[in-house]
């Protein structure tokens, strides 16, 4: 046998291990519980799924209902669920299981993606109504991206909320959260066709320089009015060198009635020229639609912790 036809074997050898390889690399991690009926699966919780996947893998979620925190730390991992009816993640107990990148505070997260990137949430349902009661007003969040980067699609999340906590300021139901620029603490967002509702404080924000979202055909919808005790509900916030675009989304019932704070459908608070790429949106029943706010005394009611 020649020297051409031995190097062209071992390419082709070399050849069949790489398409081997790639082809092991991603895997489909099925996850159900008792209540998911005849589902096929494997894993009984989504964590224990996210723990054992590797990068590219897809995490696919029966139909029912699942008692946990979900902390991701994986790159390029998607979460799957059934449908934002089907499947549904409903803690009974919440903990501390993050920070924030502002001012170190806890933050209780039920769905927390760490400092990786390509991560996606799609088609299934975040609900908090079980686990607010102990929190008072700790910063509780339904899907929190920190340093993180990533798809949010297709899902609901909502009851971040707790009556007896309703003038809370930390209760959010979507999180975006960057460490001011710093090397490998950016995020990068998209945020599409979403339900969020019921939440103490924002539906959706996007805090600090290097975070940037996209935030698109979502309904995002706040409990007002309220009156005296409760939150000025923000819909969308970009703040604190946030950057970001809103259109095509409908945003409504973000209505604060006591004259010392305004209630807003979108809020750019010192957010980074987000303004001008925020159209196409719909309101109804917002104290007032569209705030920007400056350096200055204001009377808008971000939020940052």
């Amino acid at each position: 046998m020649n020297f051409k036809k031995v190097r062209l074997l071992t390419l082709l050898a070399l050849g069949l291990i790489v398409l081997g390889a790639s082809a092991t690399q991603a895997a489909t991690l099925t996850v159900g519980n008792a209540t998911s009926g005849a589902c096929v699966h494997t894993f009984t919780t989504i964590q224990s799924a996210v723990t054992a996947a590797s990068p590219g893998d897809t995490i696919q979620v029966c139909p029912g209902t699942y008692d946990e925190q979900v902390n991701v730390t994986t790159q390029d991992l998607t979460i799957d669920g059934a449908g934002a009816g089907s499947t549904i993640i409903k803690p009974s107990i919440v903990v501390p299981n993050s920070s924030s990148l502002f001012s170190g505070l806890p933050i209780y997260a039920i769905v927390l993606i760490d400092g990786v990137e390509g991560v996606t949430v799609e088609d299934l349902t975040v609900d908090g109504a079980d686990a607010a009661a102990p929190l008072a007003c700790n910063t509780y969040v339904g899907i929190f991206y920190r340093a993180a980067s990533g798809t949010i699609s297709h899902a609901r999340v909502t009851n971040i909320f707790f009556p007896a906590w309703r003038g809370c300021q930390g209760y959010l139901g979507i999180f975006v959260q960057s460490g001011n620029g710093g090397p490998g603490l950016n995020s990068d967002v998209l945020i599409d066709h979403n339900t969020v509702d019921n939440y103490g404080k924002n539906g959706i924000t996007a805090n600090e320089a290097g975070t940037s979202v996209t935030v698109t055909n979502n309904t995002v919808t706040g409990r007002g009015p309220v009156g005296v005790g409760d939150a000025a509900q923000n819909g969308v916030q970009l703040g604190f060198g946030a950057h970001g675009k809103v259109t095509d989304n409908s945003i409504s019932n973000h209505n604060y009635t006591p004259p010392d704070y305004v209630a807003c459908g979108i809020l750019a608070f010192n957010a980074g020229g987000s303004l001008g790429q925020t159209k196409n949106n719909t309101f109804v029943g917002n104290e007032q639609n569209v705030c920007t706010a400056g350096n200055g005394p204001s009377s808008n009611s971000p939020f940052n912790r």
